[in-house]
């Protein structure tokens, strides 16, 4: 699949997964990292490499006038893959972004297994979202993916943007607000967890525009 061009202001959909479909989470802490790389490259320019901060190998020093590369309004992250509903809001944003994301996590799951070689399958794909119904869709495909996975039935699953839609809580890097605004907070029948959890897709037409994992 072709990326489309990416234009600041438009919403993707992102998705990659690990090469030969192998597990790029591990542990707990895997998941946290990954989290937390998202977290410090989404602004640019950065101060240095998020493994020196991490060790303090290079006293950091608060940089003023960053720019935010992207908006990130859901992620999940399951054991293979990971997806991202993220805006562009600077020139290049995303592929930076997804750039520095890959060869950092790459860097610290190498090193921590390891292994030596490419992590994720070649490059991220992505769909533009031209529509709202589109954009309330992709989040609902991203929020039920965790859905399937039998340990965490009737559970919740931390390493998702959902848990903060349903509680309200801000999330450090994640947006919330946006898409929560186009539902009711007081309607039980028109809440974002009803919208998620109480169908299925309901349009088969945007179903076959979201990206599918097993290709």
């Amino acid at each position: 699949m072709v990326n489309p061009p990416f234009a600041n202001g438009c919403f993707y959909h992102i998705y990659n997964r690990g090469v030969e479909k192998r597990k790029i989470f591990m542990d707990k802490w895997d998941h946290l990292r990954f989290l937390e790389t998202l977290d410090f490259y989404r602004k640019a320019p950065t101060p240095m490499k998020l493994s020196d901060f991490r060790r303090g190998v290079v006293k950091f020093k608060k940089i003023e006038n960053q720019t935010e590369l992207v908006r990130i309004y859901c992620f999940c992250l399951m054991p293979n893959h990971f997806h991202l509903l993220i805006q562009q809001l600077a020139d290049g944003g995303i592929s930076e972004f997804l750039r520095r994301v890959a060869d950092s996590y790459t860097r610290y799951f190498n090193t921590k297994y390891k292994r030596v070689g490419s992590l994720f399958q070649g490059r991220f794909k992505a769909k533009l979202i031209e529509t709202d119904e589109y954009l309330l869709q992709v989040s609902k495909y991203i929020h039920r993916n965790t859905f399937p996975l039998p340990m965490w039935e009737g559970r919740v699953y931390p390493y998702s943007s959902y848990p903060y839609y349903l509680s309200g809580e801000q999330h450090t890097f994640c947006d919330t607000n946006f898409i929560s605004s186009y539902f009711s907070k007081s309607n039980p029948n028109l809440t974002y967890q009803s919208f998620v959890e109480e169908a299925e897709f309901d349009d088969p037409i945007l179903f076959g525009l979201l990206i599918d994992s097993d290709e």
